[in-house]
């Protein structure tokens, strides 16, 4: 009766964090760059069943499960034009490098971009783009007409090669961490991160969320169902072990 009413538990709580995370992500739907997450569960390790009475050993049962870590979905989401030329879109593999004011970078792939009043090319959060080499790109504001990136990376002011912009990408299965603000970093700083060749600019562009607010929205409704089921279970259960103990008082 306890196993049973653990295993309700713990199936409400995974499908109470799943509702968090698309809760989470329809409320990103139309945040620039956002890629979606889930949580992956695993199961606790069975526990045997012996029969008190003889000892035998009547089977195994599960004991729930446990979240163990976040998946990010790292599709492509849908460009949308703006015709800003510091808008840019990734199409491919790869993200964007920024570098915060205590010098710590990490990778986005939202790409809306401005100039700061020292010329720098910064993001929304004031945090530097970085080019190939991991150098904030300046471009300054004296004497600019025109600044074109293309879509081979190659930045351009004034219809002369300032710098080299390129996506950095990082090898297959490499685990990323979200640290808010729709920006990521390897796990481990071991991990090589290489600019990415296959990968091309979209000036005027900006990449849209990944998120399928259909999609989210009928997961939405299952996940709530699943909940409710384990809670009926556990109402049950609970309600089942009142009786006995009400039982075992009257002996």
């Amino acid at each position: 009766m306890l196993r049973g009413i653990y295993t309700s538990a713990t199936g409400m709580e995974s499908q109470r964090l799943e509702h968090q995370a698309i809760a989470d992500n329809l409320a990103n739907a139309s945040t620039t760059g956002y890629k979606a997450y889930a949580h992956i569960h695993k199961s606790f390790a069975s526990q045997n069943v012996i029969d008190p009475m003889t000892g035998k050993a009547l089977g195994e049962v599960s004991m729930g499960s446990e979240p163990t870590s976040t998946a990010f979905d790292f599709s492509q989401g849908a460009m949308r034009p703006t015709g800003n030329p510091l808008d840019l879109a990734i199409s491919g593999e790869g993200f964007f490098a920024v570098q915060d004011q205590q010098g710590k970078i990490s990778y986005t792939r939202d790409g809306h971009f401005t100039l700061n009043q020292d010329g720098f090319v910064i993001n929304s959060a004031g945090e530097f783009l970085l080019d190939s080499g991991y150098s904030p790109i300046f471009v300054g504001w004296n004497g600019v007409q025109s600044i074109q990136v293309l879509r081979n990376g190659n930045f351009m002011v004034n219809d002369q090669l300032n710098c080299t912009l390129k996506p950095f990408a990082f090898p297959p299965q490499t685990a990323l961490v979200s640290q808010g603000g729709n920006k990521f970093v390897p796990t481990s700083e071991d991990i090589p991160i290489i600019a990415s060749e296959q990968a091309t600019i979209q000036q005027g562009f900006l990449e849209a969320s990944n998120v399928s607010s259909v999609k989210s929205s009928a997961d939405m409704i299952q996940v709530m169902r699943t909940y409710e089921t384990n809670q009926r279970a556990m109402r049950a259960q609970i309600e089942t072990l009142d009786m006995l103990m009400n039982v075992v008082d009257q002996i």
